[in-house]
């Protein structure tokens, strides 16, 4: 069932958070509650065949799913927003590309390539096997697993050999969802020009899943107006869990705040906006 975190407040603001591939929303952190505190309405969806739990299905489904959760929010809100993370994050680059009325986008670690340091080097045999038929496999998650906090490491390794859900999502991911991934990041790549959307990228530069070349690329090649980036030194791939959590999580705040207020300036994109603590986490 989707989450929602709604003031029923109607004709506000919306987000919609979209979590990484295979999936279970905790790898959102507290960014959905975290929003909610802060005045804006979040939604996590229910993408059948792109979250864990559901028989992998083709990108161009979890598209379409995305814009008719969009067309239903459009009765009751005013404006709509997407934020991302991983390929939550490439996901509503996709969706945007196909739209125009959608304002501002939150683009947390967007992959569009699998190419970063924690990536075995095999990795390209994998989508060879897949072509050639062989497609009973799953790609195990392998420390650090997109974590540089030693301790939260420490609690997902824990919960994998449990085989459970954690921050990063499942312990492994399917043939079918990386074979499907990889059609999605090439679809973006190849319509980036299509996007408007004011964008805010926030990458670590030590991100273990994907290089800064994704994050550049988008702003590179993105039509916005306005594409902002923060870079982040002291996390990997899953910004909004682990050490840089209260930057992530602040930043989406401020960029969303200041896009519903249509103060983006520059000189004044930090004015009169302090950081809001987030609720203690126990490890």
């Amino acid at each position: 069932m989707p989450q929602i975190n709604a003031t029923g407040d109607s004709g506000s603001t919306l987000t919609i958070l979209l979590p990484g591939l295979n999936g279970g929303g905790l790898e959102l952190g507290q960014l959905p509650n975290f929003l909610g505190a802060n005045g804006f309405d979040t939604l996590v969806p229910q993408i059948d065949g792109y979250l864990h739990g559901s028989e992998p299905s083709g990108f161009e489904e979890w598209i379409g799913q995305i814009h008719n959760t969009i067309d239903d929010a459009k009765n009751r809100y005013k404006t709509i927003n997407l934020a991302g993370i991983s390929m939550g994050s490439t996901l509503a680059l996709a969706v945007a590309s196909q739209r125009t009325d959608i304002p501002s986008i939150a683009l947390l670690s967007p992959v569009l390539r699998y190419d970063g340091w924690s990536v075995p080097r095999y990795r390209f045999l994998l989508d060879i096997a897949y072509k050639l038929g062989i497609r009973d496999w799953k790609y195990l998650e392998r420390e650090p697993f997109g974590i540089k906090n030693q301790d939260l490491r420490r609690r997902i390794r824990d919960k994998f050999k449990a085989n459970e859900l954690s921050e990063v999502g499942a312990p492994f991911i399917t043939a079918r969802h990386l074979h499907e991934a990889k059609g999605l990041m090439s679809y973006v790549t190849n319509n980036l020009d299509a996007i408007t959307s004011r964008l805010l990228v926030l990458q670590s530069v030590e991100d273990d899943t994907c290089t800064i070349w994704s994050a550049e690329k988008i702003l590179s090649d993105a039509k916005s107006d306005l594409r902002r980036v923060i870079w982040l030194g002291n996390s990997y791939h899953i910004i909004t869990v682990d050490n840089e959590r209260e930057i992530v999580l602040n930043e989406v705040l401020r960029f969303f705040t200041r896009a519903a207020g249509g103060n983006l300036g520059i000189d004044s994109y930090y004015t009169d906006m302090t950081s809001k603590p987030l609720k203690s986490r126990i490890l």
